[in-house]
């Protein structure tokens, strides 16, 4: 399957979507993928002890093709109209990981010299789970490309992200009467209210927040006694992971409310330099495309697996903004042009 054909390739990634895998459900994907990546000429194919998928053929310095199995929850209809593909994952990021797959399988013939890994990796919605497994693990490779939907784009930065479960509890009271009682609402309102006025920012540059998920009550005349909050602060490099955390538990403690990091992922930032993105940039020129270099307002596990190696970057097809939304769809042939970018990258890193 040198030269690829659209309709094959919308099959594959039908196929991918038909599995909804969102975290801690991504093993429903290992036999598709290896009956996938043996039918392409891959040499080796197993699961690691957490449900990371791998397939691998060649020798050499290792270039590491990551993306992730897992989707956000929020099953969607798959569908293919001739040159979209719809569903769950479409965009974030099983498109992204089959256009590594097919770009790494066209790549075979060319490049010597090379060992050439293409991972699937499992909870990069949830908490990352895969990538850290892999730095514990301390996996040697020389380059990384992470697949995700940059829109053809190289990117050379994530921003940071710090996620927090924020818990009160109060006596409680009658609702005729607020000024005697005490609200748990009241408490968990003024947290989330400092917390958005002190990260308000609005740009990739600011560090930013946002409110995902708030609980309280149980009837309409009592006071909660109980509230419960999600927080999610972004941002970038570099402001540290632990400033951050001092800020948030410092505004938790002036109102009294009781605080979990659920997450803390540092920002990533690496040099133009580097061979991964060098690798990129002549991929895409080789394969028509202008190169285009963004840095990302999200985070990735190239957040984590950048303590890996220096030579790492974030490109795929697709629209990231699609990702997590009822509209996520995927042109075939972006996918088939990212897999020629990747092979070409391939290439650029086996020389």
């Amino acid at each position: 399957m040198n030269a690829l054909d659209k309709d094959q390739v919308a099959r594959m990634l039908i196929k991918l979507l038909e599995e909804y895998t969102p975290p801690g459900s991504e093993s429903k994907l290992h036999e598709t993928l290896k009956s996938l990546c043996g039918s392409l000429g891959f040499e080796e194919c197993y699961v690691d002890d957490v449900g990371n998928f791998f397939a691998s053929y060649g020798r050499g310095d290792a270039v590491l093709l990551a993306s992730h199995l897992d989707t956000v929850p929020g099953k969607l209809k798959v569908s293919y109209d001739g040159e979209l593909v719809y569903g769950r994952g479409a965009v974030d990021a099983k498109g992204p990981l089959l256009s590594y797959i097919l770009g790494a399988h066209q790549a075979f013939e060319q490049v010597s010299g090379v060992k050439v890994i293409v991972a699937g990796l499992v909870r990069e919605e949830l908490d990352g789970l895969g990538a850290k497994h892999l730095v514990e693990k301390g996996l040697k490779v020389d380059h990384i490309l992470v697949g995700e939907p940059t829109g053809f784009g190289i990117a050379v930065a994530y921003r940071g992200s710090v996620t927090a479960e924020a818990y009160a509890k109060a006596r409680g009271g009658h609702s005729s009467a607020p000024y005697v009682g005490e609200s748990a609402l009241d408490r968990m309102l003024g947290f989330v209210n400092e917390v958005r006025s002190r990260f308000r920012g609005s740009s990739y540059d600011e560090v930013t927040s946002a409110i995902t998920m708030l609980r309280a009550g149980d009837w309409p005349s009592k006071l909660p006694e109980e509230a419960r909050a999600y927080v999610n602060i972004r941002f970038p490099s570099p402001i540290e992971v632990d400033s951050i955390l001092d800020e948030v538990r410092g505004i938790a403690g002036r109102h009294d409310v009781e605080l979990r990091i659920v997450d803390a992922t540092p920002p990533v930032e690496v040099k133009l330099s580097v061979k991964a993105v060098r690798a990129l940039v002549r991929g895409c020129l080789r394969s028509g495309v202008k190169p285009r270099i963004v840095k990302k307002t999200g985070t990735s596990d190239m957040n984590v697996l950048a303590s890996l190696t220096r030579s790492i970057a974030a490109f795929g097809p697709g629209d990231s903004k699609l990702a997590h939304t009822s509209l996520e769809k995927m042109a075939v042939g972006d996918l088939i042009k990212a897999a020629s970018i990747i092979s070409a990258a391939i290439e650029e890193l086996s020389r």
